[in-house]
């Protein structure tokens, strides 16, 4: 073995020891880095892209690349169908990267466990990206391809709809929940929240603490931002920054995925505790000590656990009729008689 891999400079943030020798063994496989918002577009969509299987079926799932139509034209989407039994859902995934990076390999391995541990029917979306398209061209892209699978217009995709994202993708299935919520999209019946974006204000505590230095840091978010939404004032709505809605109650259930060590940690919780204290039906899983974006580390066991987490949930979810009883100041959830 490499004697400078036992020498590697672990962050003491990442109190997960997995977690922190992955980090560090990618930062000692690349060396130092020009920051991305100082690298600029193509240099960090060049570091983004992932290489990943693509759409290479394997032992549980048929994985197929399919052209869709987004609001202004054909759109990159890759389908996830289990292989055997049928679908219970289909899930509209939507990738990270900061409204601005990434592509359909950037989280192919969540959407492959997404796919066959709960056993729903999985479309990852290429939408439009910033700074070419800036706000609102990937959500309207999100809300069209939603709207097709609701119509039945993707082969092997039926049932109930759901919302699922990561990052940057996690703020846009929050945003197109409350336009379900509100009449303006179809009905989706859960979303699945993976470190999501949620709120403009980068003057948090876990900004403070995790915003430099663990992969996504606060001039990252900055950026990203200015590209995705160049105007501040749209920044602050609700329905740009969800964590700034008057009220939550009437969104589809939820699963919160959040990281310890993560800029986005706190505005990812306040969120769940809206959702709960608005009644919702919402379960918030923190892992301690790991970075952002931690569950599409393929190889680190805590990123597979949470995971496991939100299919469970979300089969629970589907499997189980439930009301509100909005008498309860957190969620209380009653099977239906």
């Amino acid at each position: 073995m490499d004697q400078s891999m036992n020498r590697l400079s672990l962050d003491p943030r990442l109190t997960d020891p997995q977690a922190a020798r992955i980090v560090a063994q990618r930062s000692h496989a690349t060396g130092p880095l020009t920051p991305r918002h100082l690298a600029g577009i193509s240099v960090a969509r060049a570091r983004a892209r992932h290489g990943g299987p693509g759409p290479v079926d394997d032992a549980e799932l048929l994985v197929r690349d399919v052209a869709v139509r987004g609001a202004a034209g054909p759109l990159d989407a890759r389908t996830y169908l289990p292989r055997e039994g049928s679908c219970a859902a289909s899930v509209l995934y939507l990738h990270g990267g900061g409204w601005a990076l990434g592509d359909l390999d950037i989280n192919d391995s969540v959407c492959r466990r997404i796919a066959a541990d709960a056993g729903v029917a999985v479309l990852s979306l290429g939408y439009r990206l910033a700074p070419e398209h800036p706000y609102p061209a990937a959500l309207e892209d999100a809300a069209t391809v939603l709207g097709t699978l609701a119509d039945g217009g993707v082969p092997g995709f039926t049932g109930p709809l759901v919302l699922a994202g990561l990052s940057a993708g996690g703020q846009l299935a929050a945003v197109l929940a409350l336009r379900s919520r509100a009449g303006f999209a179809p009905a989706v019946v859960h979303q699945l929240l993976f470190c999501p974006v949620l709120d403009c204000d980068l003057d948090r505590e876990s900004y403070r603490e995790f915003g430099d230095g663990l992969g996504l840091t606060t001039d990252d978010m900055a950026w990203f931002w200015r590209m995705y939404v160049p105007d501040r004032a749209t920044r602050r709505r609700p329905d740009v920054s969800p964590l700034r809605i008057p009220s939550a109650t009437g969104l589809a259930p939820a699963t919160v995925v959040v990281a310890g060590a993560d800029p986005l940690r706190d505005e990812a919780v306040d969120y769940a505790d809206k959702l709960a204290a608005d009644g919702v039906d919402v379960r918030c899983s923190v892992t301690d000590g790991v970075p952002h974006g931690f569950m599409a580390m393929p190889d680190l066991d805590s990123g597979r656990a949470a995971l496991r987490f939100a299919t469970d949930h979300l089969r629970q979810s589907l499997q189980t009729p439930r009301v509100i009883d909005l008498r309860d100041p957190v969620h209380s959830t009653k099977e239906q008689p």
